[in-house]
């Protein structure tokens, strides 16, 4: 089993045309500071490769252009068995207009295999 933890992966902010992607980026900087950034890429499928190309580490967080991050998500860890690097695992996000919380537009942690 191999524990990682969201603080020592590489953080990949996702944009196109986000309307508040420029503040909400520079929050995620404030808080991870080694965040890296894919703007402008078309296709959902092609910004995640975009992702991990980008990303040093073999596993990375995508954060999408209209979202911020809880800082308490940075002192995630998550053990990953041997076997699950074709997986994403995805955090619920809190819609900020109607309070609703779901998995679509929430955090993910990607494997760059699996991508």
């Amino acid at each position: 089993m191999q524990s990682l933890k969201i603080s020592e992966l590489d953080c990949v902010f996702i944009s196109y045309d986000e309307p508040n992607a420029e503040i909400n980026y520079a929050k995620l900087l404030a808080e991870a500071p080694w965040a890296k950034r894919v703007h402008g890429v078309k296709g959902f499928d092609s910004a995640h490769r975009a992702c991990a190309d980008v990303a040093d580490t073999d596993f990375f967080v995508t954060v999408d252009g209209d979202n911020r991050i809880d800082p308490a998500f940075l002192e995630v860890a998550i053990d990953i068995e041997p076997g699950q690097d074709d997986h994403a695992w995805t955090w619920a996000g809190k819609n900020i207009v109607n309070g609703l919380i779901y998995g679509n537009g929430g955090l993910k942690l990607w494997s760059k295999a699996f991508v």
